[in-house]
């Protein structure tokens, strides 16, 4: 091959490596931007990410204000809290709820992985109201679903069980791999629960600890967070019995400790 067409071959292989190296740059660059301290989508991805931390603390004491949800919380493997689940309708079948997963060991509580949940049946129930929603993972195998890459399903067709906890069917809790609470009076009546297309977000996860970095590595203490701390000592505080004053949030369901625990005795009486 004479000098010129060398040449020639050198110039277009490097213009076909520099293609290559650009398309590839534009594939992962947008995901990255999400964890680069500083972006535009790095401060709005962190802004959403300490808001549902903000409101799940006010989720868990929620649900501290229940002995039976106390002692539940004890034996979790960890809990999934989604803040603000979107408007159901006939059916349920409704869409759209960012949530935080924190997991349990002991009496210490992991720093928060971000997860978003797609649709959740009920049934037939029609007119169910939105609002805050609880999974407490009951044993390994509802734990491990969380630890897939692709998106995932909390239903029997995933092997899983899902028992409904209200106020009026506290005895069912604990039955099956996953607990589900809400903060609306009846929402499941008792009937089947089916969650589909749940997957972690790691855009917001990367915003909140300013970095890429997987699920596992946050549930396992890699990383961290301060501002979660508020939230990680509410799980501590709900998970060693210990009851709060009175919970923050406006659910209805509000009580000090000592009318929760006065309210239990007169159960216990009564039955």
């Amino acid at each position: 091959m004479n000098p010129t067409m060398k040449r020639v071959v050198a110039t277009t292989l490097v213009a076909l490596l520099a293609g290559t190296t650009g398309l590839a740059t534009a594939q992962v660059g947008p995901a990255r931007e999400a964890g680069t301290p500083g972006t535009q989508r790095n401060k709005e991805e962190m802004k959403n990410a300490t808001e549902h931390v903000n409101k799940a603390v006010q989720v868990v004491q929620q649900m501290q204000a229940s002995q039976e949800m106390r002692s539940l919380l004890q034996r979790s493997k960890g809990v999934f809290v989604v803040p603000d689940y979107g408007g159901a309708a006939l059916g349920v079948g409704a869409r759209g709820g960012a949530g935080v997963l924190l997991v349990r060991n002991g009496n210490t509580w992991s720093n928060p992985a971000f997860y978003n949940m797609g649709s959740l049946s009920v049934g037939l129930q029609a007119g169910a109201e939105a609002g805050a929603i609880a999974f407490v993972l009951n044993d390994q195998k509802a734990l491990n679903s969380f630890m897939q890459n692709n998106k995932f399903a909390l239903n029997a067709d995933a092997g899983l069980t899902l028992v409904d906890w209200s106020r009026k069917g506290e005895g069912s809790a604990g039955w099956g791999n996953i607990t589900v609470w809400s903060d609306t009076e009846g929402l499941f009546g008792g009937a089947a629960i089916n969650v589909s297309d749940i997957d972690y977000d790691e855009d917001e996860t990367s915003a909140y600890y300013q970095r890429q970095v997987a699920a596992r590595d946050v549930l396992t203490g890699k990383v961290k967070n301060p501002q979660a701390d508020m939230l990680r000592q509410a799980l501590a505080n709900a998970s060693s019995g210990s009851a709060a004053a009175s919970m923050g949030g406006s659910g209805t369901r509000g009580t000090t400790s000592g009318q929760d625990s006065k309210s239990e005795s007169e159960r216990e009486r009564s039955r």
